[in-house]
């Protein structure tokens, strides 16, 4: 009496993944042909067989005509981040690397340069909140969005007297020089500025990096 030689077939997992056998048993009679299937878990990739079984294709057949062993290699997905700005400020990314393994949670903070404000994220980040996390679990785009920031110039006069602003708005960017002239009234004459700016030219410049205040003084001629 002869009898049939039954083999057994072990599988190793290498990264995180499930490899299903079809027919799925303990041993096998000497040449079956097993089906094995390779199933990547979420933020893996399936990479290769080794052992008694070679390449990438799944699922693969292994002929049982001996004691076989399988390793199943699942490597973790790497994605990038891209950061962008629309205005004038900077993008930290912590931690800062070229790509990310599957799961990281990367930190984004927005820093605005001078005379501007942070106003919010956009692309793969939404709202304000800064700073912010994204869940790399595919590759990524981020915009900051930095607005200028606008200021206001009130003039008010001692006396009799205009003062004319040039440029003459309700409100001017980071930056902007505004021109006052001091105009006296006839029988008056114009004796000096007080607030942001002091002296006594005219005109006379204001540099627009806050809210202003200005204050034109004239006296009666005598």
């Amino acid at each position: 009496t002869f009898a049939l030689n039954a083999y057994s077939l072990s599988v190793t997992i290498v990264g995180s993944g499930t490899v299903a056998r079809n027919p799925d048993q303990p041993s096998y009679d000497h040449g079956t042909s097993v089906e094995l299937t390779a199933t990547p878990a979420t933020g893996f990739t399936f990479t290769g067989w080794s052992g008694d079984a070679t390449g990438t294709t799944s699922p693969t057949s292994v002929l049982m005509d001996g004691n076989k062993s399988v390793t199943a290699t699942f490597t973790i997905n790497t994605y990038t981040l891209s950061v962008a700005t629309v205005g004038s400020g900077t993008i930290t990314k912590s931690p800062d690397q070229p790509s990310y393994d599957n799961g990281t949670n990367v930190q984004l903070t927005a820093a605005p340069s001078t005379g501007y404000t942070f106003t919010g994220w956009s692309g793969d980040a939404t709202g304000a909140t800064n700073p912010v996390n994204v869940l790399m679990n595919a590759n990524k785009s981020v915009t900051g969005t930095f607005t200028i920031n606008s200021y206001t110039l009130s003039v008010s006069t001692v006396g009799s007297g205009t003062v004319s602003k040039n440029p003459d708005q309700a409100t001017y960017n980071h930056g902007t020089t505004v021109q006052l002239t001091a105009i006296p009234t006839t029988g008056w004459h114009f004796t000096g500025w007080s607030g942001a700016v002091t002296g006594t030219t005219n005109p006379t410049s204001v540099l627009m990096d806050g809210n202003k205040s200005v204050t034109a003084t004239f006296a009666i001629n005598t």
